[in-house]
């Protein structure tokens, strides 16, 4: 009876050995693994193109931004960029430069769109300026690039 207590014993300790590392590194992988996060995304595609509307422009340039979980993309300023958007809650249309310059009255029409997602809401955006200059003076950074 002794030698079949002193097996268990064994038998128990070595088991307790060989678990024991690995329950230990599975709690403390567990603890070091990062918490899931949700978040709603916020990722688009924003253009400015030659013409009057989107469907018949000619695109001159394009960029990505992605604001959730970081400022980034391929826009040149997307932390700016992303900030701007968060001011006026993803709502394009209350967009709007702050600079008050002149600009020459020759109509060479400039489209902006934005497509994508804003924190979950689809957003498809366009608008039109009368030339790149009202552009620059009445829009915003969101499509300087």
């Amino acid at each position: 009876m002794r030698t079949l207590v002193r097996r268990a014993v064994i038998c128990g300790l070595a088991t307790a050995a060989v678990l024991g590392p690995m329950t230990a590194s599975g709690a403390a992988a567990e603890a070091a693994a990062p918490e899931p996060r949700l978040y709603a995304p916020s990722a688009l595609v924003l253009t400015v193109a030659q013409g009057e509307s989107a469907a018949t422009a000619v695109p001159l340039r394009a960029v990505t931004l992605t604001c959730t979980p970081t400022a980034g993309g391929t826009h040149p300023a997307p932390k700016k960029a992303c900030e701007e958007l968060r001011s006026v809650e993803g709502r394009f249309d209350r967009l709007g430069g702050e600079e008050t310059r002149p600009c020459i009255k020759i109509y060479d029409p400039v489209v902006v769109t934005a497509q994508g997602a804003w924190e979950g809401r689809r957003v498809n955006f366009e608008k039109m300026y009368a030339n790149s200059c009202v552009m620059q003076t009445e829009g915003s950074s969101v499509f300087s690039f």
